[in-house]
Parts: structure tokens; C-alpha cells; sequence
């Protein structure tokens, strides 16, 4: 059920632009539904006035955490090992044909 608490706080002051629009950049603390009310006092040349709008804040949502890269296919580190001792044997059947030239 929607709880009808109404609590009101000043968040801040700001000056109205030469249309007379304003804005100020707040972050809300809890999410809901928001009035704004904008008042001015008046000075000695401008009556008082007010303006109301509303405005909605959701919930931000959770941060995802990022996956972690899965660990290296097994398949991979036979290839890996099986392409490092091809090459070392071709590098010693080559040194002993090489010293068996040598010979001749």
C-alpha cells in the first residue's frame, strides 16, 4: 500500500533563466515520486509566484559483475604441446643428420 507521508526539505537555490525557467541538478536519495515547488519571494519590482512539477526516480539498478573469462580448452594445451615437441624433434633430427654429415 503507498504510504501518503509527505516530508518537504529545501535542496537548494537557483536563478530562472531570461524566459523565466529554471533547473537545478540534485540526485534523490530514495526512489519515488517527487514534487518540486519553486517559489519567489518577490522583490520590489516582481510579485511573488510559484511553479509545481512532478517527477518520478526509479530504482538504479544493481551492478553486474563481469564474468570471468573461462580457463583455456584442454584441447588447446595438447595442440599447444603436442606442435612444441614436433618442432623440438625436428630441431634434433636435424642436429644429428647435420653431425652425421659432418662425418662423412
Amino acid at each position: 500500500m503507498p504510504s501518503n507521508h509527505i516530508s518537504a526539505r529545501e535542496i537548494g537555490n537557483t536563478t530562472s533563466d531570461s524566459n523565466g525557467n529554471f533547473g537545478y541538478m540534485f540526485t534523490p536519495e530514495v526512489p519515488g515520486k517527487y514534487q518540486i515547488i519553486a517559489r519567489f519571494n518577490g522583490s520590489a519590482s516582481y510579485g511573488s509566484s510559484s511553479a509545481t512539477t512532478y517527477m518520478g526516480v526509479a530504482e538504479a539498478p544493481q551492478a553486474t559483475p563481469t564474468p570471468t573469462p573461462p580457463p583455456p580448452a584442454m584441447t588447446d594445451t595438447y595442440v599447444l604441446g603436442i606442435g612444441a615437441g614436433a618442432i623440438i624433434a625436428i630441431i634434433v633430427v636435424g642436429i644429428v643428420l647435420m653431425l652425421m654429415l659432418r662425418k662423412r
